[in-house]
C-alpha cells in the first residue's frame, strides 16, 4: 500500500539546478566562480547558471566576460543545456519529446538535417544547434530556425540579437503567434533593452534565470490534462519521508527505534517488525505520535481502512499538540488523499465518508489561515471525486485569490461546465500581491489558456478542412517513419484517389531482428482489401480495409467536430512562420469510456494514458504538410501498444497507383 502522493517533475529540474560544477565554490561560500564577475549587476544570475550547468567554469575556465556580446552558438547551446535540464518537461505536452529523442537526428549525408552550410559537424556547436533545431521543428514546422537564422548560412560565432533570442525563448511561452515573440518575451520580463540592440553575456545569464524561475512555478498550459491525472490539483509534496521532530545524536531508546523503523520504510527495507516497533511506541507516552500513526499508515499487510484510521490517528495528534505547522498538516491531509484514492477506485462512496471525517477539523483551525487553505484544499478534492463539484466550486473560488491550487481548480471546473465566462470573470478578478511572483504568472498563464479555449471551435474547424482538403486531393505522396511497439518503419505511400487504389513500400526492423525487412502493400478501395506482402513466407496475404485492430486506429474514424464535442478533445494552435500548428489531446478518461464498446482486433482497451496529435498546416494553400503523433495503449490482454511517427505530405508527387494482377491472383489462390 505503498503512497502514490504527488511529486513535481519540476524536482528534476530543482535538482540538477542545485547540483555545483567541480573545480569552484559558490556564490554563497563566499567564492565565485569566476574573477571577472564579482561587481557586475547580473553576478547572481551568473553563479545560478553556472550552478545550473548552463556555463562550463573551473581552474580552465577563469573568465565570463559578462559584458561582451554573446554569440548565436553560445546562445543555442545554453538554450540546449536549458532544455535538457528539465526545461523538456514543461514544453513536453507541445512537443511530447523522450529524453534524448533527438540524438538520432542528422547522422545521415543524404539528407542532412541543419540547412546551413557553415555549421559542420566537426565543431563544437554542432550538436546543441542540432538539437535545438529539432526541437524547433517539433514545435513549428520543418525548417522553423531559418524564421530565426534565415538563409544558407547561420553565421554561429556573429552576436545574437535580443529579437532573435526573443524568438527562441519563446518557445517556453507556449505564445500562439511567433510576431508576437518579442513582446511576449518582454511582457515576462525575461529581456531588457531594443530589439536590435545585441545581447550581451551577463544579459542572457539574467535571461535564462529569469526562465528558471519560470520554468519551476507552473506548466504552460495550466488547463490542460491530457493524461486525466492533473485535476483536482492538489499541493506538491517535495518531502514524504519527514522524521516530524529533532532528534540529536544522542538519541533515547525509543527515539532510536523510532529512527530505524522510519529509515527502514524510507529505504523499503520495513518489514513487519518495523510495524510492530511503530505500535509498541503508539501504545506508550512517547511524544512523537505523529510521525508513530503516519508511518503506520504504511503498513503494506495492513488493510486499507486500517491505514486510513492511521492516518486520522496522525492527525489527531496533531491537533493534540496544539502547535501551527501547515505544511505538517498539509502531508497529513495529502496522506488521508492518498489512501482514499486506493480505496475509491474500487469503491466510490468512500470519498464521502472521507470528506465527513476530515471535515470535522475545519473547526479546529482559524478560517482563511494556512491550516485553513491546507484542509480545505482536499476537503475540495474529496468532493470533486465525490461528484460534487458544485461544493468543491464553492470552496475553491472562497480563497481562489489567495491560493494557487484553488484558483487552477476554480477555473478548471468552471471550464469543464462550459462556464468558460464566467471563469474568465475570476481569473480577471484576481490582482495578485506584487512579490507572489508565482501568482503573477500563473493569471497570465491561465488568461492565454481560456482565450485558446474560446477558440477551440474555429480551431477544430481550421483543422478539419486541412484534413478534408488532403483527404480528397486526387493524389498525395506520404513519406513517413514511425515505431511501433519496438518495430521500426520507413515507408513511401502513394495514394491514387481517382483509381481508389494506395501502394505503400519501404523497410522495416523488428526488434528481435538485426536485418531489415522489406515492406510493400497495396490497398483496393474498391474493394476493401488490403495486400500485405509477409516477408516470412514471401507470399502476399490479404484482409479487411475496415478491421481495426488498435484503438488509434478507431479513433481516427471518428471526426473531428465528433472528437470536440463528445470526446472532450483539447485543441491549441500556434502560428510560426509559414505554419499554423495544431496540437489535439484527447484525455485518457474520454478514450477508455468511449472505447467500451469498440470492436478491436487487439481486444478491449484496459487503459488508454496517451493519445496526442500535431497537424502542421500551410497557412497560404491551407494545406497538411505533416502529421506528428504519439499514442499509447493498454489492453486487457496486457499487450502494451506504444505508437508514434511523423508523415509529410506531398501534393505534387506525380502518383499513379495500380494493383498487380499477380498479387491478387497469389492471394486468390
Amino acid at each position: 500500500m505503498r503512497k502514490q502522493i504527488k511529486r513535481s517533475l519540476c524536482g528534476l529540474l530543482v535538482t540538477s539546478m542545485l547540483m555545483i560544477t567541480p573545480g569552484f565554490a559558490s556564490a554563497a561560500g563566499g567564492f565565485l566562480p569566476y574573477d571577472d564577475i564579482s561587481k557586475h549587476w547580473a553576478r547572481g544570475s551568473i553563479v545560478r547558471g553556472v550552478e545550473a550547468g548552463l556555463f562550463a567554469a573551473g581552474t580552465n575556465v577563469p573568465h565570463f566576460y559578462p559584458n561582451r556580446e554573446m554569440t548565436r552558438a553560445e546562445f543555442l547551446a545554453m538554450l540546449d543545456r536549458l532544455y535538457n535540464n528539465g526545461g523538456q518537461y514543461t514544453i513536453y505536452p507541445l512537443t511530447f519529446l523522450s529524453e534524448h529523442a533527438q540524438l538520432s537526428k542528422g547522422e545521415g549525408f543524404d539528407e542532412p538535417y541543419l540547412p546551413y552550410k557553415d555549421v559542420d559537424r566537426l565543431t563544437w556547436w554542432y550538436r546543441p544547434i542540432l538539437r535545438v533545431s529539432y526541437l524547433l521543428d517539433r514545435l513549428y514546422g520543418p525548417g522553423a530556425i531559418q524564421e530565426v537564422f534565415p538563409g544558407e548560412k547561420m553565421n554561429p560565432t556573429q552576436a545574437i540579437s535580443q529579437e532573435e533570442a526573443a524568438k527562441l525563448l519563446a518557445l517556453y511561452t507556449a505564445a500562439t503567434d511567433s510576431a508576437k515573440a518579442w513582446d511576449e518575451v518582454k511582457a515576462w520580463g525575461w529581456l531588457e533593452g531594443e530589439k536590435n540592440d545585441k545581447l550581451k553575456r551577463g544579459e542572457a545569464a539574467a535571461a535564462a534565470d529569469r526562465l528558471i524561475d519560470f520554468l519551476l512555478q507552473d506548466q504552460i498550459l495550466p488547463l490542460l490534462d491530457y493524461d486525466s491525472q492533473k485535476f483536482p490539483m492538489v499541493p506538491e509534496i517535495q518531502d514524504i519521508f519527514p522524521l516530524f521532530a529533532h532528534y540529536t545524536e544522542q538519541k533515547t531508546p525509543d527515539e532510536q527505534a523510532y529512527f530505524d523503523a522510519v529509515n527502514a520504510i524510507v529505504n523499503q527495507m520495513d518489514g513487519e517488525e518495523t510495524y510492530q516497533v511503530l505500535r509498541k511506541l503508539g501504545s506508550t507516552s512517547f511524544p512523537n505520535q505523529i510521525g508513530v500513526h503516519y508511518y503506520l499508515s504504511w503498513d503494506p499487510t495492513q488493510e486499507f481502512a486500517g491505514n486510513l484510521d492511521e492516518a486520522f490517528l496522525a492527525i489527531d495528534a496533531y491537533f493534540a499538540d496544539k502547535m501551527i505547522l501547515p505544511d505538517t498538516l498539509r502531508l497529513l491531509c495529502a496522506n488521508v488523499y492518498d489512501i482514499s484514492l486506493q480505496m475509491g477506485s474500487k469503491k466510490p462512496k468512500v470519498y464521502g465518508e472521507v470528506q465527513e471525517r476530515l471535515a470535522r477539523y475545519l473547526e479546529k483551525v482559524k478560517k482563511g489561515s494556512e491550516e485553513w487553505e491546507a484542509l480545505t484544499l482536499y476537503l475540495a478534492a474529496l468532493d470533486v471525486k465525490g461528484e460534487k463539484i458544485e461544493d468543491a466550486l464553492a470552496s475553491y473560488r472562497s480563497f481562489a485569490a489567495e491560493n494557487h491550487e484553488a484558483l487552477i481548480n476554480a477555473v478548471y471546473y468552471l471550464t469543464r461546465q462550459d462556464r468558460l465566462d464566467e471563469a474568465q470573470e475570476l481569473v480577471a478578478s484576481i490582482k495578485p500581491y506584487h512579490k507572489d511572483t508565482r501568482m503573477i504568472q500563473l493569471v497570465k498563464l491561465l488568461r492565454q489558456d481560456l482565450d485558446s479555449l474560446k477558440e477551440q471551435s474555429k480551431i477544430a474547424l481550421d483543422l478539419a478542412y486541412s484534413l478534408r482538403k488532403m483527404e480528397s486531393a486526387s493524389t498525395v505522396q506520404v513519406k513517413g517513419e514511425s515505431v511501433l511497439s519496438g518495430y521500426l518503419f520507413k515507408y513511401t505511400q502513394d495514394i491514387d484517389r481517382e483509381r481508389k487504389a494506395s501502394r505503400t513500400t519501404g523497410y522495416y526492423q523488428s526488434p528481435y531482428k538485426p536485418i531489415l525487412d522489406k515492406m510493400e502493400s497495396y490497398t483496393d478501395e474498391k474493394a476493401e482489401r488490403h495486400y500485405t506482402y509477409d516477408s516470412e513466407s514471401e507470399k502476399w496475404v490479404s484482409g479487411r480495409t475496415k478491421k481495426r485492430d488498435f484503438l488509434h486506429e478507431w479513433v481516427a474514424t471518428i471526426s473531428i467536430k465528433e472528437r470536440l464535442s463528445d470526446w472532450n478533445a483539447r485543441y491549441y494552435k500556434q502560428t510560426f512562420g509559414r505554419y499554423d500548428v495544431i496540437t489535439e489531446w484527447i484525455p485518457r478518461t474520454a478514450l477508455e469510456e468511449k472505447s467500451r464498446g469498440a470492436s478491436l482486433g487487439k481486444g478491449k482497451i484496459k487503459a488508454a494514458p496517451l493519445y496526442i496529435n500535431k497537424y502542421y498546416i500551410d497557412r497560404e494553400s491551407k494545406n497538411l504538410v505533416q502529421h506528428i503523433w504519439r499514442y499509447e495503449e493498454l489492453y486487457e490482454n496486457q499487450e502494451y501498444v506504444a505508437y508514434s511517427g511523423t508523415d509529410f505530405y506531398d501534393y505534387t508527387a506525380k502518383v499513379k497507383v495500380t494493383i498487380p494482377e499477380k498479387v491478387k491472383n497469389e492471394v486468390g489462390r
